[in-house]
This record gives C-alpha cells, structure tokens and sequence, in this order.
C-alpha cells in the first residue's frame, strides 16, 4: 500500500468505519472517503461478533467506494494489554528478554494468540515495553470476516494504540500530563499520555454498561433498551419527562459517570503510584459512550481538573466525500490513528495472524519470482529443446533394444517359474525325510517307558491316552514331522502344535497289602514321574494325581508333555 493513502478500518464492539486518508502536501492528514455502519453491541452476540463486522462492513464498503489492503483495528474488550518494565539490554538480547516475559504476562499459551511488543521509552537504564495480545481463533475471524466485504488486512493495531496516535497527531502541543477517555460499547480505554510516554489500561465499564442498567430496569431486551438509550440521550426520545423509560435511561447515565470516575481516580492513583508520574493536567474523552448527557462537567467537577472532548479531526482535513464524518467525530479517535504516519518501530508492529503475514509476504515477493521464473525459463529453453531431439532419438533406440529383449524376458518367466516348482518339490522332499526319520519315536518312546516301569517294580499302566492339541496350544521347535497321526512340525522353527499324553496306572504295595499303603509308595511313584521329566521324549509332567482308596495299591494318573524336538 502506498505510504501517501490509507485505508483504515475500525471494528469496534457495535460499529464498523471505514476511511480513506491521504496526505496533503502540508503534511496533514485529508480524510477523502468514509462511512459508518452500526450493529447491536449486546455481549450476547460475542460469537457472531465477526461476522456482524462483516455484515456491516460491506455496505459501508460499498458506500465508500472502497476496497483492497487496509489497516484493522481491533477493540480494547479482545485485546490483552500488558506494559513491562525490564532492565535494558543490547538490543541483540532484547527479543529473548521479552518472549520470556511474554511468557509469563500472557495467560494463554503462545500459540494460541496474536501478539507483538512495542517499545515505550528506553532511558539506557530500564526499558518499558508494551504487550498487546488477541486470541489466534478471534483474530483469523476478524481478517476473514473483512476479507468477505472485500477487504484485505495488511496490519492490525489495538484501539489502545491507535488512539494514542490518534491523540499525539491531533494535540501535538501537549507535553504535560494528561488523561484520554475512550468510552466504547464494550470497554473503556484509559490513555495516560506523558510526552512521549504513554500507559493503557482498558475496563470493563462501558456504555452497554448504561444499556444493561436500562433493561434491568424497564424488564425490556438488551436492543429495546440501547434504542431507548440512544433516543434518549440523543435527544431525540418523545418520551415525557416524567417517563419511567427515560427516568431510567437518566438514572442508569448518572450512574454511569459515578463509576466511570470511581475507575479513573482509582487508575490515575495506580498508576501515579508505579510510574512517579504528575497528577494529568486534563482529560479528553471521546467514543460513542462519551455523548452521555453533562458528562464532561460531572466529571470536571468530581476530579477538580480540565475535562473537554477530545477532537479527533483537529488536524485532519475532511473531503467533499466525508463531510459526515463530523458527525461522528466522537468515535473516530481509533480510525484516524490508524492512518497516521508510522515511525519504524511502530509501523513493525502488528497483531496480524502469522498466516496472514506469510500470505502478504509472499505476495510483495511474487513479482520477483515470476521474473526469476521467466529468466529460468528463457535460458532453459535451448537445452530443452536439444534435450527433447534426443529424447526422441533415444526412444526410437529403446524400441529396437525392446523388441530383442521380448524372448529374454519369455525365457525368464519360465526360468522363474520352474525354480518355484524345484523350491516345492524340496519342501516336500524335507518333510518325507523327516517323516522317515520320526517313525522309530514311538517304539522307542514305549521301550523307554517300559525300562523306568521295570525300575520302579511292581507297578502297570492302565490307560494311555493321547490329547489333541489345541489350536492354541503350541510351542516352537526344530524341523521335525509326527509320526502316528501325530501334528506336523513346522519347518522352518514355527509354532507346532504340542501333544500330551494322559497316562494312569496302579502301584502294589507288597509290605502292606491288607492296609493303606504307606510312604514308601508315594516315593516310589514320585521317582517314577521324577524319571519322565528326563526322558528325551517328554518335556514335562502335568497334573499329578493319587488315589490311595484301595487297601495295597496306590492308582496315580499324570499328563506328560511331549517334546517338540522329538514328536510322536
């Protein structure tokens, strides 16, 4: 945007203006183009905030025959805004310093808000910064919303900020120190202006604060009791004196300008306290919640000092086209400081989304790219178009050496194929081979079970009795197939199915044949099971059981588990 004409925009809480400022060859600022549109400022309809903006920025828009890159202004109720006071640093330290307190004074990860710092004074020894945040999700709201009415965000500023340009430009012979009052619909910035010092703190206390007070207390809806409000206070209610409407818009104004000076006396003490600053010789107030009736002299008389309105248009020369901004001179404070001339600290700083940012920046540098593009392009064009004859002269050979390559490949598939077959046919080879090898297991499994039997004297088997495995009983073993109907074995060391054997038996007990039989026996059958567990066939022994009921004989039943490595 060209530094010579400015398109601002501020959104506040219940109007949107617009503005086209250009500067005269006095150095003056000229307000070419401008319109205002309001909307409801109920808190209410804080979600549809942006897109009320929206809605009404787009005929405001149109009016103003405007469009294209602007300045935003975002209200004091959505903007966070901190001044810190930390000791000086050389300046190639001085962004670590104030993230780190950007860290501790904004309570909302980083991440999650807009924010930037500007420098207030820097005396060498302490350096005072102010942090303005806004939330991340409020702020893309707000650019998307004006971008719908065909506008583009290329900065955007806290109305705190702006109205303290605004002040500066248009009072530039102030230097004493003194108070600017923007009274809005949601909030209320307090400006304290010392030279060229400032501190802003920003309340709650606002004109639908009055608005609020008159619905309570006629039990009417926010909008009907601001329409009254306006009517009244406007002076253009019909309304007798003697209404309990406007008995109630007067009451709720009156009290109104009791608090509003309670906060002002209450922050000129604080802020007195923290900056040793001298009581304000003045205070200017503005914004639409300024209009309420004998304001000004209420409170000159409460704090004993100068109070006017302040004149947003003072050194502002207003365009045949913009003749109605006079009108609504109380609320421009925002708008003018938007358009007035940036030093290069200011003009740095901006609560523009990052996203947005990188959009901008990639935009002012597409015309650089598109020259380097083309530059690229003009001097590639020669060796593409040797590098395309070539390409053709390759492809025509590619087809020749394709067509030779045709019975290779043929002959390769039928390689490929037979080599699987060869791989099949070894598979079931091995598993023949290991079939063979497994058949003796279960002759020798009986004669290594008759052997511990012969041992142990005078003990049979009654029942053996194979257990099938089931589907998730497995176990890990080497190449090895079962014999039998036994399960196979996986050959390449996979999970195998485990079999195990339910066995049962009897012991005589020749020393107690008419009585139970005694100790001795259960030794005996233990060192029997004891033997099992060493056998090369069985891996285990399972579920022992002893059953002494008949005079002289002792039954036993076990399960044995029998070795993968060697399977029956």
């Amino acid at each position: 945007m060209s530094s010579s004409r400015v398109l601002a925009v501020d959104s506040g809480a219940g109007h949107v203006a617009c503005g086209v400022f250009a500067s005269a060859k006095t150095g003056r600022l000229v307000l070419e183009q401008f319109a205002l549109e309001s909307f409801n400022p109920d808190a209410a309809l804080e979600a549809q905030w942006s897109e009320l903006v929206s809605q009404s920025l787009a005929p405001a828009a149109k009016r103003a025959g405007v469009s294209g890159p602007a300045i935003l202004c975002v209200p004091g109720h959505l903007t966070l805004t901190k001044f810190i006071k930390t000791p000086a640093v050389d300046k190639t330290k001085r962004e670590k310093v104030i993230q780190f307190e950007a860290q501790q004074n904004i309570p909302y990860p980083l991440g999650e808000v807009v924010w930037d710092d500007l420098v207030v004074s820097d005396d060498g020894l302490d350096l005072e910064v102010m942090l303005a945040a806004v939330k991340l999700d409020v702020m893309e709201d707000l650019c998307r919303s004006v971008r719908g009415a065909g506008i583009a965000a290329e900065a955007v500023s806290p109305s705190a900020l702006a109205l303290y340009r605004s002040f500066k430009y248009n009072y530039p012979e102030v230097t004493d120190g003194v108070l600017v009052v923007n009274i809005g619909a949601r909030s209320t910035n307090l400006l304290f202006v010392n030279n060229n010092r400032f501190f802003v703190r920003t309340i709650n206390l606002a004109g639908n604060s009055v608005t609020q007070a008159v619905a309570d207390e006629i039990k009417q809806d926010f909008a009907h009791a601001e329409s009254l409000k306006l009517q009244v206070l406007g002076g253009h209610s019909d309304l007798p004196e003697a209404s309990p409407g406007r008995a109630a818009v007067l009451s709720a104004s009156h009290s109104f300008a009791a608090r509003l000076h309670l906060e002002i006396t209450r922050s000129t003490v604080n802020y007195r306290r923290q900056s040793g600053a001298e009581q304000p010789v003045c205070v200017y107030v503005t914004g639409g919640g300024s209009l309420v009736p004998d304001l000004v002299p209420a409170l000159a008389e409460k704090l004993k000092i100068a109070v006017e309105r302040l004149d947003p248009l003072r050194n502002v020369d207003v365009g045949p086209s913009a003749q109605d901004a006079r009108a609504y001179s109380a609320v421009l404070a925002d708008l003018v400081g938007l358009a007035v001339p940036l030093s290069q600290e200011e003009s740095a700083f901006t609560l523009l989304p990052p996203s947005i940012t990188q959009s901008i920046a990639f935009r002012r540098e597409q015309p650089f790219y598109i020259g380097a593009a083309a530059l690229v392009a003009l001097s590639l064009a020669l060796p593409i178009w040797q590098l395309n004859q070539r390409a053709v002269v390759a492809a025509q050979q590619a087809q020749v050496v394709e067509a030779k390559l045709q019975p290779l490949r043929a002959l390769k598939t039928a390689d490929t194929a037979n080599l699987e077959k060869i791989e099949a046919i070894k598979k079931e080879v091995t598993a023949i081979q290991s079939l063979v090898e497994s058949k003796s297991n279960w002759i020798n499994f009986f004669t290594d079970l008759q052997e511990r039997l012969v041992k142990v004297e005078d003990v049979w088997l009654e029942k053996l009795q194979v257990l099938r495995p089931s589907s998730t009983d497995t176990a890990s073993a080497a190449p090895a197939a079962g014999a039998f109907g036994g399960p196979a074995v996986a050959q390449t060391g996979a999970p195998v199915p485990i079999l195990r054997l339910n066995v049962s038996g009897r012991l005589l007990d020749k020393n107690h044949p008419v009585s139970k039989v005694s100790e001795d026996s259960y030794n005996r059958v233990k060192s029997l099971l004891a033997s099992f567990a060493g056998s090369q066939f069985i891996s285990s022994v399972e579920k022992e059981n002893f059953n002494p009921n008949q005079p002289g004989i002792l039954g036993f039943d076990f399960i044995l588990v029998v070795n993968p490595l060697k399977p029956l």
